[in-house]
C-alpha cells in the first residue's frame, strides 16, 4: 500500500516537473500563460515559444527518459550485473561511428552543405546502432554465454574507438568541434515528425520488452528452473537484445550518446525497492527515468551562462552513484 502511494506521488512529481520544463527557461512562461496556450487564448509569440520548442523538448526528454533506463534494466538482468547499460554492446559506439563517418568524411570529399540536414546526423547514428545490433545478435547466436557478450560489446566499441580516432586525427578543426558537440547530447531541436519517428521507436521498444518481463522473472531462480517453466532462455537473451537496441539506438540517433542515466535509474530503483517483482520494479523504473531526465533538463536551463548539455548534468549526477555502486558491490563485481 505504502509502495503504491508513493508510485502515485511520483506519477504527480513527473507531471508537475513536465509542466516546470515548459515554464522554465531564459524567458519564463507562467502556469497561467501555460494555460492559455493550450486553451488557444495566448498570443503568437507565446504560442510559438511552447509549441514549437518547449514542448518538443520536454517530449523528447520524457521518451529519452524512458528508453536508457529501461534499456539499463534489461541489461542489468541479462548480465545479473549492476554496471552494466545500454552502451555495454557496442550500440552507443558504433552510433556515434557513424556520426563520424558522415561529419569528417563528407567534410574530406567536400559534401559540407548535406551537414545542415538534421537527418542525415539521425540515419547516420541509427545505422551504426542497427550495424552493432545485427554484429551482436549474430554472435549471440553462436555464443551462450552473457559474459562473453559483454566482451564482444567492449570489443566493438574500441573498433569502433580506434576508427573515430583516424578520422579525428585527419579531419579539420571545425569538423571535429562538430562531432564533439553532438557528443555532449542535445534534447532540443527536434521537429515533430522526427519525434513522432522517436515515439514510435520508443513504443515498439517497450512492447517488446515488456514481453521479457516474466522470462526475466523466471531467471532470477536460475537458468533450470526458467527452463522447467518451459521459456526459451536463448529467444529470451535475443528479445532482451533486439528491445534494448531498438531504445538505445533511438535515443542515441535522436538526442546523441546521452551517459549514466541507463545505469543510475534501474539501480536507485532496485535498491529502494529490494524487490524481485520485476512489473512493479519496471514501472518505477519507467517514472523515475522520465522524473530524473525532466529534473536534468530544467537544470541544464538554470545555469546562469547558458544552457548547459545535458551529458555534463548526468556525468555530474551519474559518476558519484557508480563509485556508490561500486563501494557496495565490491564483493560482487570483479
Amino acid at each position: 500500500m505504502r509502495d503504491k502511494f508513493l508510485f502515485n506521488v511520483l506519477i504527480i512529481i513527473a507531471f508537475i516537473l513536465f509542466i516546470l520544463s515548459l515554464s522554465i527557461g531564459k524567458v519564463s512562461i507562467s502556469f497561467q500563460e501555460i494555460y492559455e496556450v493550450f486553451s488557444g487564448k495566448s498570443d503568437e509569440v507565446t504560442t510559438n515559444l511552447i509549441l514549437n520548442f518547449r514542448l518538443p523538448k520536454s517530449i523528447t526528454t520524457v521518451l529519452v527518459g524512458i528508453s536508457l533506463p529501461i534499456s539499463g534494466f534489461l541489461m542489468q538482468e541479462l548480465f545479473k550485473n549492476p554496471l552494466a547499460e545500454p552502451s555495454v554492446l557496442g550500440i552507443s559506439a558504433m552510433s556515434s561511428l557513424g556520426v563520424a563517418v558522415v561529419i569528417f568524411l563528407f567534410a574530406t570529399i567536400g559534401l559540407n552543405e548535406y551537414l545542415n540536414n538534421p537527418w542525415l546526423i539521425i540515419i547516420a547514428s541509427f545505422l551504426g546502432s542497427i550495424t552493432a545490433l545485427f554484429l551482436v545478435i549474430t554472435l549471440s547466436i553462436k555464443i551462450n554465454s552473457s559474459s562473453s557478450l559483454i566482451i564482444i560489446g567492449f570489443m566493438i566499441s574500441g573498433i569502433a574507438g580506434a576508427i573515430i580516432g583516424i578520422m579525428q586525427y585527419f579531419a579539420p578543426s571545425d569538423r571535429i568541434k562538430s562531432y564533439l558537440v553532438w557528443g555532449y547530447g542535445s534534447l532540443s531541436g527536434l521537429s515533430w515528425t522526427q519525434i513522432i519517428i522517436f515515439a514510435g521507436i520508443v513504443l515498439v521498444g517497450i512492447i517488446l520488452s515488456l514481453y521479457t518481463l516474466k522470462g526475466i522473472t523466471a531467471l532470477l531462480l536460475g537458468e533450470k528452473y526458467a527452463l522447467s517453466l518451459g521459456i526459451n532462455t536463448k529467444q529470451l537473451r535475443l528479445l532482451i537484445l533486439f528491445a534494448t537496441a531498438l531504445l538505445t539506438s533511438a535515443a542515441t540517433a535522436f538526442t546523441g550518446p546521452i551517459s549514466f542515466i541507463g545505469l543510475i535509474i534501474p539501480h536507485i530503483c532496485r535498491s529502494l525497492l529490494k524487490t524481485g517483482n520485476m512489473k512493479k520494479l519496471y514501472g518505477w523504473i519507467f517514472i523515475s527515468g522520465i522524473c530524473c531526465m525532466l529534473l536534468f533538463s530544467i537544470l541544464t536551463e538554470i545555469f546562469p551562462f547558458g544552457v548547459l548539455p545535458i551529458n555534463i548534468i548526468t556525468a555530474l549526477f551519474g559518476a558519484p552513484i557508480v563509485i556508490s555502486i561500486l563501494l557496495n558491490n565490491k564483493n560482487e563485481i570483479r
